[in-house]
C-alpha cells in the first residue's frame, strides 16, 4: 500500500512514519510544508495525483490557539485547518484514495461534565475550535472513504525542522530543571494522548472495516494540567514542588474549554494516560 502521510516531520507525523513503516508492504511518502501547501487547491490535486496514494494521512495543522484570536492568525488558521482537509478529501474521492485527518476536542464548548460523544454537536469558544469544526464539516460535505479523529492535549517525541512546539510534558520537565516552583494551571480537564498510541489507532481504523465518520481517540484517565503534572513526576519519582493556581493566572488571548473529555464510543479503548506515559519516559 502507498501511504502519504502530510505533516510528516511533526511529532504524530513521525509515529505514523514510524507504525506504517514497520510493515515492509508498505511504500510511505513522507511530505511536510516544503513538499506540499494543503492550502493551495490547485498544487495538491496535481501532486496527489501524481504520487497516486491509496492512504493519504494528514496531519498538518495549524495550532497557534492564541495567534488564532488575531486576524492574520484567523485567516491562515482557516486556510490550514479548514480549506486544506477540503482540498486533501477532494483529490482523495477522486483518486478512490482514503482520506484521514486530525480534529479536536476545541470544537466543544467545554461545559459537558460527562464528555462529549462523537455524535454530540461542536460548539467552539475560540477561532482554533471554530477552524477545526469547519474543516469537519467541509470534508463531511465531500464525503466519500474519510475519516475524522478527534483527540486532544497530544504529548510524544519533539518533532524535527523549524517552529516545532513542544509539549506540555516536555516543558514540564525542562522548566522543573530550571524552577524551585511549578505554577501549574487546574483546571481544563481533558485527556493526553500519547501521538504513538494515536497513530496505531489511526492505523487500525483506516485499516479496519470502519464506516467512514468522526472517531474519538485519545488515552484514558482524564486530568488537569496540574493532574498531569503530578502524574509526571510521580512516575519520574522526582521532588517538584507544585502549585495548583487558576487558569486566570496565566491570562491568554483565546478561551479554553474547562470541561472537554472526549468519551471514545466507537473503537476499542486504548491505554490509559498513565500507562502510556510510562512509555514515553521509558519507565
Amino acid at each position: 500500500m502507498r501511504i502519504l502521510i502530510i505533516g510528516a516531520n511533526g511529532m504524530l507525523g513521525q509515529d505514523l512514519i514510524k507504525v506504517y513503516g514497520e510493515d515492509p508492504v508498505n511504500e510511505i511518502l513522507a511530505w511536510d510544508i516544503k513538499d506540499i501547501d494543503i492550502t493551495d487547491r490547485e498544487r495538491v490535486f496535481i501532486k496527489i495525483k501524481e504520487a497516486d496514494p491509496d492512504f493519504v494521512i494528514n496531519a498538518a495543522a495549524y495550532n497557534a490557539v492564541d495567534k488564532a484570536e488575531e486576524d492574520e492568525g484567523k485567516k491562515m488558521a482557516m486556510a490550514v485547518n479548514a480549506e486544506g482537509p477540503a482540498n486533501l478529501n477532494a483529490v482523495c474521492q477522486e483518486i478512490g484514495a482514503t482520506f484521514a485527518t486530525y480534529s479536536s476536542d476545541y470544537v466543544f464548548r467545554g461545559d459537558k461534565k460527562e464528555g462529549y460523544k462523537e455524535n454530540d454537536l461542536p460548539d467552539p469558544i475560540n477561532n482554533y475550535g471554530l477552524s477545526k469544526w469547519e474543516g469537519e464539516k467541509k470534508v463531511q460535505t465531500i464525503g466519500g472513504d474519510y475519516y475524522i479523529i478527534r483527540t486532544s492535549k497530544l504529548f510524544g517525541h519533539e518533532g524535527i525542522g523549524e517552529n516545532v512546539k513542544k509539549s506540555f510534558i516536555t516543558l514540564m520537565q525542562e522548566l522543573s530543571q530550571k524552577m524551585p516552583e511549578l505554577k501549574v494551571v487546574d483546571e481544563e480537564m481533558s485527556c493526553f494522548t500519547y501521538t504513538l498510541d494515536l497513530a496505531m489507532a489511526t492505523r487500525f481504523l483506516l485499516e479496519g472495516n470502519f464506516k467512514s465518520g468522526i472517531y474519538h481517540v485519545v488515552n484514558g484517565e482524564p486530568c488537569t494540567w496540574y493532574g498531569c503534572a503530578q502524574t509526571l513526576f510521580k512516575i519520574l519519582d522526582k521532588k517538584v514542588k507544585l502549585k495548583a493556581v487558576p487558569a486566570s493566572d496565566f491570562p491568554r488571548p483565546a478561551k479554553r474549554p474547562q470541561y472537554s473529555v472526549l468519551l471514545n464510543t466507537k473503537l476499542p479503548e486504548i491505554r490509559s494516560f498513565s500507562e502510556a506515559l510510562k512509555d514515553f519516559l521509558g519507565k
